[in-house]
């Protein structure tokens, strides 16, 4: 073996023993996904999607999710949600760090409606809590972080990632903070 060829190989040897480069996001606390959002609601996702985007350039989901719950704010008995990531074909796009929705899930959703009008959650996967049962039987909003994702401080300190809570008592809080920002936007259609 050539020195430029043992050099290439202990390269590629050292580089494969570094560890994956996470995804960093703001970390959102409960006050500020509320103050960000249109609406927040509870409900069961019917079906889920996914396409290229206009320009051909990345692949969208859009999940259909049934609304049994308007914690605040205010949606349609059945909101549209657009996140990045799917699969179109063969072709598969992971966006680590936003919502990954499966049909029949129920969750807890912080929305806003983006740019292109179409409604998005707040704070990426942050806005995205699945509804669970507990131990005891308890519905719990479990957060939906994912493993890789790294969550920091706006001052750069690292942020501990969030915690499933039970959902009544999550719910409570939400309207609570709600109730004291001016008038809320209701999501058009």
């Amino acid at each position: 073996m050539n020195r430029r060829t043992t050099l290439l190989i202990g390269l590629i040897a050292g580089l494969s023993a570094l560890p994956a480069m996470a995804s960093t996001f703001v970390a959102m606390e409960t006050p500020e996904l509320v103050a960000a959002s249109e609406a927040v609601v509870q409900g069961k996702v019917l079906e889920v999607y996914s396409f290229w985007n206009a320009d051909g350039t990345a692949v969208l989901s859009e999940a259909r999710v049934l609304v049994e719950e308007v914690v605040a704010g205010a949606a349609e008995n059945e909101v549209v949600v657009r996140t990045f990531g799917g699969q179109v074909g063969d072709y598969r796009l992971e966006a680590h760090g936003f919502p990954v929705f499966r049909e029949n899930d129920r969750v807890l959703l912080f929305l806003h409606t983006g740019p292109d009008k179409a409604l998005r959650v707040t704070g990426y996967m942050l806005g995205e809590y699945r509804v669970t049962p507990g131990p005891r039987g308890e519905l719990l909003a479990r957060p939906t972080v994912q493993e890789g994702v790294r969550l920091l401080h706006a001052d750069g300190r690292p942020a501990p990632a969030p915690e499933a809570v039970p959902l009544e008592a999550f719910k409570n809080e939400i309207r609570s903070l709600a109730a004291e920002l001016p008038g809320r936007r209701p999501i058009a259609k």
